[in-house]
């Protein structure tokens, strides 16, 4: 499989790594990118091709767009050109947040099938959960050939685009919820008298092990907090006091809070954004 990434920074080289690591020919891989000095270093770091907007490899079966949303518009008029003036037709795989797979497509010769996907920071090491969805021109080949690329980081679900906005609040900003919460446990863990070093290692570890039993055999998160929790105990003790806080009512409100501003993002990139006309596609 040959695939090119438009993008080094932390989600490009992350996805890099991973094709790396799962057994894709470095020498399959190509990157583009706007600074030359990272697109090398990124490519020395993992031994594979570099490219730019204006040269893109002639044989590519998925292009991964990994930019910012607002170096989107150049990438995609760039890659729209490059697309015309050849055969290639490769699935366009964009994991920029807020642009819609219609944008998109706008840019691309018709018969170019895109998919969105809404990738986390976990993919660094490899334990991403990222979420997929099919433009109009993707099939069920292309799915499978997106999946292929992305499993190399993590799982991969798929979702109707429409729901892309609450996964976004859900998975893709949820890492920092969990650090988060990690960083009040270790404050509150040194109001009990506990050092810095100790508590740091007590809390990570304890969430690291918490979320391996999460992922092991059909048991879910409520019968796990049932497991741990004793009739009049400490931890019950603790979850009254956090019941009592509203908590519950708290994180609904984050993560609305999240996903209406992923919808907002996403109204915000769109204007700027000039179609290909008719005739160029």
């Amino acid at each position: 499989m040959r695939v090119t990434v438009i993008g080094v920074g932390r989600i490009g080289e992350a996805l890099v790594a991973g094709l790396c690591r799962a057994g894709t020919s470095a020498e399959s891989i190509t990157v583009v990118g706007r600074s030359m000095d990272r697109t090398f270093d990124v490519a020395h770091r993992h031994g594979v091709r570099v490219a730019d907007l204006r040269n893109l490899p002639g044989e590519c079966d998925v292009l991964v767009v990994a930019v910012k949303p607002q170096q989107i518009e150049g990438v995609l008029t760039n890659v729209g050109s490059a697309l015309r003036g050849s055969a290639l037709r490769p699935v366009v795989l964009s994991v920029v947040a807020g642009v819609a797979t219609k944008r998109i497509e706008q840019f691309l010769p018709s018969v170019v099938p895109v998919v969105r996907a809404m990738p986390n920071t976990p993919m660094t090491v490899g334990a991403a959960v990222t979420a997929i969805a099919r433009g109009a021109a993707a099939t069920e080949h292309d799915l499978r050939l997106v999946e292929s690329v992305l499993e190399s980081v993590g799982e991969v679900l798929r979702v109707p685009e429409d729901q892309l906005d609450a996964v976004t609040a859900v998975s893709g900003s949820g890492p920092a919820y969990v650090f988060l919460v990690a960083e009040m446990m270790i404050d509150a863990a040194m109001t009990l008298g506990l050092d810095r070093v100790t508590a740091d290692r007590l809390v990570t570890g304890t969430l690291a092990g918490s979320s391996a039993m999460l992922g092991v055999g059909d048991v879910g998160p409520v019968q796990l907090r049932a497991a741990v929790t004793s009739p009049a105990g400490t931890t019950a003790a603790a979850l009254e006091v956090f019941e009592q806080s509203d908590i519950r009512r708290t994180f609904r409100g984050a993560l609305t809070a999240a996903r209406d501003r992923s919808v907002e993002l996403s109204g915000v990139v769109r204007p700027p954004l000039t179609p290909a006309s008719a005739d160029q596609r």
